[in-house]
């Protein structure tokens, strides 16, 4: 083989698994500040929805009249149902140790890729591939934003992706080969309807303590 050809064969790899440790490190990013979301918003809802509940409490004492104090007390319940599931969630969900877990993967995927050369392909490979046995496998939403922002830095639009791929791969056909692949395999409209969703349900949480208690007046 001559060396021009070597040259480019390392070459190759380099780039894949440069790639491969881009891709990752995006995953774990989007990992922990979904995880680092979840833990805050769970931790403000129990804060949130205990605070309602004792004002509830107060306003059926002092405002008796105005109040309606067995619609209160109904409601109250609720609430204390919603506090007693995101504690069990928070519980459940070991947030502080998965956040812990996926920013040392994180760092430690950094440190790989800033050590990448073509001298030592194989040597972070297999360093690579024991640090991701050991992690956490990230969700689909986590590599469908890790998509997105590959998207825009190639200036696809995800959602009409296959066409731009199209004009893509008239100047980088390899990573319009590996966007459509890995759009393909995502489902790129179900990871946002999903998105939309639990923001719909975020939202919920914070309104109901808010409309609940203005239906007690009435």
């Amino acid at each position: 083989m001559k060396v021009c050809d070597v040259d480019r064969m390392y070459d190759r790899m380099y780039d894949r698994m440069y790639d491969r440790m881009e891709i990752t490190q995006c995953n774990y990013d989007n990992m922990l500040k979904r995880l680092l979301r979840k833990k805050q918003f769970s931790n403000f809802v129990i804060t949130y929805y205990s605070i309602a509940l004792i004002i509830y409490s107060l306003t059926a004492e002092f405002f008796p009249e105005q109040f309606n104090e067995k619609l209160s007390s109904y409601f109250n319940i609720i609430l204390s149902i919603v506090v007693l599931m995101y504690s069990l969630i928070i519980t459940n969900a070991n947030y502080s140790e998965r956040i812990d877990s996926a920013r040392s993967v994180l760092n430690q995927i950094k440190m790989k890729k800033r050590e990448l050369t073509e001298k030592n392909i194989e040597e972070i490979r297999s360093g690579y591939d024991q640090i991701m046995l050991k992690a956490e496998y990230r969700s689909d939403i986590d590599f469908f934003r890790t998509l997105k922002q590959r998207c825009k830095k190639n200036d696809v639009n995800w959602f009409l992706y296959k066409k731009q791929l199209e004009e893509l791969r008239c100047c980088n056909a390899e990573e319009a080969d590996k966007l459509n692949e890995y759009l393909s395999d995502n489902f790129p409209l179900t990871q946002q309807i999903i998105i939309v969703f639990q923001g719909i349900w975020s939202g919920m949480i914070i309104f109901i303590p808010i409309i609940l208690f203005s239906i007690c007046f009435y």
